[in-house]
């Protein structure tokens, strides 16, 4: 995380309303607690922007409040000026920060989500954050629903100059999960969710394909 920036009131007006900056500066740890309120607007905005594409991101106006704010894990939901909101879920162990979010309630349950940390190379050699966090995430996906690793792939399109929402793809067709990836400094992150499910709870998109490869699991 960056440290000290809780101290910098300039930008501390800037993303926080003023109820938001006092409770920062009365925190014991006050660049946890700005790093908090953050994460739970960036992943408002996430949610927003992928039902609005035209959807602006206006933390000063978004106002966070979570059930326990001062613990390492709470809930919560971040209140857009227009009324609508998004339910967020914060885990705040020692070393991150981590959100994960939803339009309503029980989907925020369901999102299987991860943190990793980038593995040491002796070698020396770079490791890609962003290969790694999509790596992390088709795995876990493979490993819950026994799909091929290879089969998978993450894709992003570009719109108006500007790179949409990922989307995961499994045998070169669209599969019917809502995926999100974020890295920073040594951590790599992950959240997914299952988009729909037929009575017999097994996923439209697998009942549909592959449903003779796996019977009824």
């Amino acid at each position: 995380m960056n440290a000290q920036k809780s101290r910098d009131s300039r930008y501390l007006k800037k993303i926080l309303a003023p109820v938001e900056i006092e409770f920062v500066r009365d925190a014991e740890n006050p660049d946890r607690a700005l790093w908090a309120l953050w994460a739970c607007k960036e992943t408002a905005y996430k949610v927003i922007s992928k039902s609005s594409a035209r959807a602006s991101f206006l933390p000063r106006c978004w106002s966070v409040q979570l059930n326990q704010p001062d613990s390492r894990w709470a809930k919560g939901e971040v209140t857009l000026p227009e009324g609508n909101s998004v339910f967020v879920q914060l885990s705040c162990p020692e070393s991150y920060v981590h959100c994960i979010g939803a339009d309503n309630l029980p989907d925020l349950d369901k999102i299987i989500w991860g943190v990793e940390s980038l593995p040491e190379v002796l070698s020396g050699e770079n490791i890609d954050p962003s290969l790694f966090a999509r790596d992390c995430l088709s795995r876990r996906l493979s490993d819950i629903y026994q799909l091929n690793f290879r089969e998978m792939a993450i894709r992003r399109t570009e719109k108006g100059g500007e790179l949409q929402p990922p989307y995961l793809y499994y045998k070169n067709k669209k599969a019917p999960f809502d995926i999100s990836l974020s890295h920073d400094g040594q951590f790599v992150a992950y959240a997914f969710l299952l988009c729909g499910q037929d009575s017999g709870g097994v996923p439209a998109f697998f009942n549909a394909n592959y449903r003779e490869k796996f019977g009824n699991w």
